[in-house]
């Protein structure tokens, strides 16, 4: 090769290399990978298993216990707007997950208590001195003997008495219209008013002779409980002799716990058993419910009436209830049939259809209250989204409440549902009490939207009955709920760091912090990023 040769070859390299520098030079910083920007890279965040709040860049150990970091892939978002998560079947298998469709139910419970049986306070009566006197003799002389009206009770001596007798006498004797004149009558009412009987005034007008020593009866029937007179001891008058207590019907006062007060309601059965009378069931109805909780054991006492005609329960005895209860369409104890009748305040066993006079105590009866007005007026086509309202639970806007969820225009809170709707048509819909979790200030659900596709429910429920939960707001007539691996399917949701039982809100912003990107495939990561999560099987996504 000559020299001529060698130096055009020099000349093309040199100005293809210029060429290659310009190039470099005037192209922009970044422009070589302009290209491959096209496809952009999901970010991933990880995160540890057992510290979900561990929110990292890249994989690694957990700064706390030192796991492997696993990646926290975002759950995928409903119609609702709340996030679901995908599960394999191999995850749903080694969870052990179980379903129930929400359907409606026939709701009651037994309220079992414990009670004491105790005098029914409208049947006590106290046998009273009018006057001073003494007891001569005594002939009910211990306490627990039955007596009756018109029995005679003691044989007193009392100055007054015959002071009272000798006026009679001489206003007959004096008396222009014989025994009927106005201080006849004056004298004999007197008699009357310090305790002697018709028959004791009739018989003095007509034998005309005092009698020394005057015996008392009694003007009611029952047992004596109490006797504070005694013979040949003085007493004045005002002083109580006896005290009285009708047997026929007795009260049992039962201890309710406040938290189920929900569950008793005036004119309830209740049934009763008492040790001493083994195999015997009693039956009484709730008359009254005290007004006042006891602030040592929380409970209140709930008077329970019952017929006693042979006296077999005696006051001080235990006894076990059972309060029978259904769940009416409002989630609130069911009517037991006596709302609307009248009845009296102090014998609450008198029922009438009509308003008048207790036939026992003559006091005017008073109608039993029934529900409020509108409590079960459901018809068929009102809507329960046409009663939901939604207030902030901080009261910003006082009492305004909206038709829709969502966040309170004023410190952003969730709002509160203030008005569940009132399910219709028969019975109530009901879901099982496993498949409640319960975390002391929300209640949640899981429901399938879709094989092994699940989304998180907060639910407003009733008081359980019988091993289910009324459904009063959040759930729909045939959805299918978890009842078996429901916590093991919110440990998912709380790893991804989206809203789960303890955390509402999500974790440190797990599901804004990195971009969706494709399906997790259990075969496709190594066991140092992604060990298998607690439900036993990797989570799949779905976008």
């Amino acid at each position: 090769m000559n020299r001529n040769h060698i130096f055009v070859v020099f000349l093309v390299f040199a100005a293809a290399g210029g060429g290659f520098l310009l190039a470099r030079i005037g192209r922009k910083p970044g422009a070589a990978t302009r290209g491959a920007a096209a496809a952009p890279t999901a970010a991933v965040a990880y995160t540890c298993s057992m510290h979900p709040q561990v929110r990292l860049d890249r994989p690694g150990k957990c700064p706390i216990c030192e796991m492997p970091l696993i990646p926290a892939s975002a759950a995928e978002t409903g119609s609702s707007g709340e996030p679901m998560l995908q599960l394999s079947d191999h995850a749903l298998a080694m969870a052990s997950v179980e379903k129930t469709p929400v359907i409606r139910r026939e709701l009651s419970r037994e309220l079992r208590a414990v009670g004491k049986i105790e005098y029914n306070e409208s049947s006590l009566a106290t046998v009273t001195a009018r006057v001073d006197g003494y007891a001569e003799r005594l002939f009910v002389n211990f306490t627990g003997v039955e007596i009756k009206a018109g029995d005679h009770l003691a044989e007193v001596y009392s100055p007054d008495l015959i002071v009272a007798q000798q006026e009679l006498l001489i206003a007959l004797q004096g008396g222009a219209a014989g025994e009927s004149g106005p201080l006849v009558e004056t004298a004999k009412l007197k008699l009357r008013r310090w305790g002697l009987t018709e028959q004791q005034v009739a018989a003095l007008v007509e034998k005309k002779q005092i009698a020394d020593r005057v015996t008392l009866f009694s003007p009611i029937q029952g047992t004596v409980i109490e006797k504070s007179v005694f013979e040949n001891s003085a007493f004045k008058a005002g002083d109580a002799l006896y005290r009285v207590a009708n047997l026929d019907t007795v009260w049992v006062y039962l201890d309710i716990y406040e938290y189920d007060l929900a569950w008793v309601r005036y004119g309830q059965r209740v049934d009763l058993v008492a040790e001493a009378l083994p195999g015997r069931v009693l039956e009484g109805r709730v008359t009254f419910v005290q007004p006042i909780v006891n602030e040592e054991t929380r409970t209140v006492r709930v008077p329970v009436h019952v017929e006693n005609k042979d006296h077999a329960l005696k006051p001080g005895m235990f006894v076990s209830a059972v309060v029978r209860s259904a769940l009416a369409s409002d989630g609130r104890a069911a009517p037991t049939g006596v709302e609307g009748k009248f009845s009296c305040p102090m014998h609450p066993q008198v029922l009438r259809d009509e308003s008048g006079q207790c036939p026992i105590c003559e006091m005017r009866m008073e109608q039993i209250p029934g529900l409020e007005p509108g409590a079960l007026d459901h018809s068929a086509d009102q809507t329960p989204a046409a009663q939901e309202r939604y207030a902030c639970p901080m009261k910003c806007e006082g009492a305004k409440a909206y038709a829709a969820p969502g966040n309170c225009p004023v410190c952003n809170m969730k709002l509160d549902l203030v008005a569940p709707p009132a399910p219709t048509g028969p019975g109530l819909l009901s879901v099982p009490m496993s498949a409640v979790l319960d975390s002391g200030t929300r209640r949640l659900v899981y429901v399938e939207k879709s094989r092994g596709l699940f989304e998180p429910r907060e639910v407003v429920l009733g008081p359980r009955a019988g091993g289910y939960f009324p459904v009063l707001h959040g759930l729909a007539e045939g959805e299918q709920v978890v009842t078996r691996g429901g916590f093991l399917i919110d440990s998912q949701f709380q790893i991804t760091g989206h809203p789960s039982l303890f955390y509402p809100g999500g974790l440190m912003g797990g599901s804004s912090d990195h971009q969706h990107g494709g399906s997790t495939s259990p075969a496709s990561q190594t066991p140092t990023q992604s060990p298998t999560p607690p439900s036993g099987g990797a989570t799949q996504h779905k976008h």
